[in-house]
């Protein structure tokens, strides 16, 4: 038995940091999928681009954009605005397959104050990794799982994608997204055209699907701030409008 168990353990040592870190975000996801969902207004995963394309000034700068846009008065006013309900976001980092990382888990959002507190914890987020890959379809399937792994249930669920190119893995992004609709989840993207001519056209045709899905393109990582912030007054806007 005891070296049935040395053998047991070294074998779980001897896997590959890809499948550790796909295990760990599955993990994550097994442990509230049992419990009693809470209803809430808006399921939100914004789906950060940490490819290698994106030196470290243009990933701050994503994270910046997002941080300031929760402590917009506009923002938080969305925010306010779906109550009783409320919205749940969750933040993740993305690249090529097997190397999602959840950085900011599911958290419930209801007032000004809930957002502006969720802005400040964006802030401490940092990069955990440059992805030799820019894996949409890897974004997408991965926030997908999180969303239906999850201890919520939202009337409107939500993949908010950003990213400055277009996929590059080899995977099928068209089955990854197909999915996603299927799940009955929306796919809004944030193409930043700091290098990519019509990578707009690309995330309209390529990566978002399903109810009112639209693109919010960003000039470059500076207009990133002014992109996020006009995306999200869009996808927390109250149920009815």
């Amino acid at each position: 038995m005891a070296c049935s168990s040395r053998a047991f353990m070294s074998g779980l040592w001897s896997l590959s940091r890809g499948m550790a870190s796909r295990l760990l975000f599955v993990a994550v996801l097994a442990g509230p999928a049992a419990a009693l969902e809470t209803p809430v207004a808006v399921e939100l995963v914004l789906a950060l681009d940490s490819s290698a394309s994106i030196d470290r000034k243009e990933f701050q700068l994503q994270l910046d954009g997002l941080a300031l846009a929760f402590r917009d008065p506009e923002v938080q006013q969305a925010i306010e605005n779906l109550k009783p309900l409320g919205a749940a976001i969750a933040v993740v980092q993305w690249g090529a397959a097997g190397e999602t990382r959840i950085v900011l888990p599911f958290t419930e959002l209801h007032t000004a104050r809930d957002s502006k507190a969720f802005g400040f914890r964006i802030g401490l987020i940092r990069r955990w990794m440059r992805a030799s890959a820019t894996s949409i379809a890897t974004a997408i399937d991965d926030s997908r799982a999180l969303i239906e792994g999850n201890e919520y249930d939202g009337q409107r669920r939500v993949i908010d994608v950003s990213g400055d190119g277009p996929d590059n893995s080899g995977l099928d992004i068209e089955a990854a997204r197909q999915r996603a609709g299927q799940a009955g989840i929306v796919i809004n993207g944030l193409p930043i055209m700091a290098d990519q001519d019509g990578l707009d056209l690309y995330y309209r045709d390529h990566v978002i699907i399903g109810p009112d899905s639209f693109i919010e393109p960003a000039r470059d990582f500076e207009d990133y701030i002014r992109a996020i912030r006009e995306k999200l007054l869009k996808e927390l806007r109250p149920l009815a409008s």
